[in-house]
């Protein structure tokens, strides 16, 4: 027998009872039969119960170990009708569910169904639900997601998302790769857009990945003594890391002249995030390294025909 999944029936509301997931999932129920047939006013009250309600839901469809994929859009479409747009919207990126984010449950919990379902609904991240997301990715190791969601600080915080916009950068290209059978290793491949032009106007370019659990953050700038430096770093919630670090930037035209700095805390220290605090270790917050000047003549054969530099990062942790 079909179960019909109703926030609203004949105007009046029956908020004592929330719907589980499993009365509601596409187990036993179908498309047609989901109805959501909300007033023409809501009260604060009416408001809060019927948040309290879809909060349940969703709570139950981001981490409930019984999941089933089928039963997401109709549900979530079920309960954006049932509140106003801004309201649905603010819920899905409050730290309600456990002191995070529905999204950042989707994420973590590998529901992907439910996180495209819940993210059509929202234009632009609040700085709490961007903030959730980037631990999510994180926590993961998920760099396609956290590319693809352009959550790098780079468009949060700098001038780097608008300069791009204004130049019309085409975005930098960065893939991750594991270590193989060797254990916590991993390379980074990138391809930094424009960079020369980039550099001259902002005299910096930051650039994030994902890997090992961490945000790794390179930077580049000119320094004090109006040289052109590389600095390896952690972003907030990175976990500390004890490792070395090899930087290339590769020579364009089949030229044998790779340009390559090396990274490694001073003995005895790890590399942790700005603001780290552990009174039993000795930590950085940053590992620098010049890059001369090099990188930026004209025609130099650090970029290619486009203007982006070609560079890797090898990293072991240990």
């Amino acid at each position: 027998m079909d179960t019909k999944f109703e926030l609203f029936d004949g105007g009046e509301s029956n908020f004592n009872a929330p719907p589980s997931y499993d009365a509601v999932s596409m187990s036993s129920t179908s498309a047609d039969s989901v109805q959501c047939r909300p007033p023409t006013t809501f009260s604060k009250e009416q408001i809060k119960q019927i948040r309290t309600t879809v909060l349940s839901l969703i709570s139950d469809m981001v981490t409930a170990p019984d999941f089933i994929p089928s039963s997401v859009g109709p549900i979530i479409d079920a309960c954006a009708a049932s509140l106003p747009a801004s309201e649905f919207t603010a819920l899905l990126q409050e730290s309600n569910i456990a002191g995070h984010t529905p999204l950042y449950w989707a994420v973590v919990n590998n529901r992907s169904e439910a996180f495209s379902a819940l993210n059509k609904f929202i234009i632009r991240y609040t700085s709490n639900c961007l903030g959730d997301l980037r631990l999510a990715c994180m926590v993961t190791s998920d760099h396609a997601l956290f590319t693809k969601l352009e959550l790098t600080s780079a468009f949060r915080h700098n001038k780097g998302g608008p300069l791009n916009r204004s130049l019309g950068c085409p975005t930098d290209d960065i893939q991750v790769y594991s270590g193989g059978d060797i254990q916590n290793q991993f390379t980074a491949k990138m391809q930094i857009a424009m960079f020369q032009k980039r550099m001259r106007v902002a005299q910096e370019i930051c650039v994030e990945l994902i890997a090992e659990g961490r945000i790794w953050c390179l930077l580049f700038y000119m320094g004090v003594d109006s040289r052109w430096y590389v600095s390896l770093g952690l972003a907030k919630d990175s976990l500390p890391a004890r490792l070395k670090a090899l930087f290339t930037v590769e020579a364009q035209n089949k030229q044998p002249r790779d340009l390559q700095v090396h990274f490694e805390p001073k003995k005895d220290h790890l590399l942790a995030p700005e603001g780290y605090m552990n009174c039993s270790i000795h930590t950085c917050n940053v590992l620098s390294a010049s890059l001369g000047d090099v990188v930026m003549f004209n025609d130099t054969i650090y970029t290619d025909s486009d203007g982006a530099l070609h560079a890797k990062l090898e990293v072991t942790l240990w």
